[in-house]
């Protein structure tokens, strides 16, 4: 039995105005399926839903992001944010490989397992008769950039913690 417990919509902090664009609840809990299982399949940890809220304009940087946009019913993007640690550590689980620094190879395991994510998260929300397609991931890593979400286009930020270290999950998705 799974923990996953469904998101209800996000409250935007007291600050932010809410967007002016609708986001299907439903898509976000497909989202954090696909995390819990992906991670759980090929790392072998489950990370537990920490917080949901609305992301209305950049914030941290993890230090490493793969990033992959969507198209169909709903267009945007998606972004698993990891920080350095915690993608050697997630990727040397998936590999089998211990890494010491941040290399290509711990790069290109973040654009994999971001591609997972979507796909799994595809095929979940084919089978309630959504469609989307998704595009091919990119990962940036580093120190100084802020992921930005698009004017107009509702973002949701899921963060988890797990074993391995923390890390978030953007939706960022409007009617196509």
């Amino acid at each position: 039995m799974s923990s996953i417990h469904p998101v209800r919509s996000p409250t935007p902090p007291p600050r932010a105005a809410a967007p002016k664009a609708a986001l299907n609840v439903d898509y976000i809990n497909f989202f954090i399926e696909a995390v819990v299982s992906t991670f759980s399949t090929m790392v072998g940890e489950s990370p537990v839903r920490e917080k949901v809220m609305l992301k209305t304009e950049g914030d941290e940087n993890f230090g490493v992001s793969g990033i992959i946009g969507l198209a169909g019913e709903a267009a945007g993007s998606v972004v698993l944010n990891l920080n350095e640690d915690t993608a050697r550590n997630v990727v040397g689980k998936f590999t089998g490989t211990a890494y010491q620094t941040l290399t290509s190879d711990v790069i290109d395991g973040v654009g994999e397992l971001t591609n997972i994510i979507a796909g799994d998260a595809k095929n979940r929300l084919r089978t309630k008769g959504y469609s989307f397609d998704i595009g091919l991931p990119r990962v940036v890593a580093g120190r100084n950039y802020i992921t930005m979400p698009t004017r107009g286009v509702p973002c949701v930020v899921v963060k988890f913690g797990s074993a391995l270290g923390g890390l978030s999950l953007e939706v960022c998705l409007r009617k196509g």
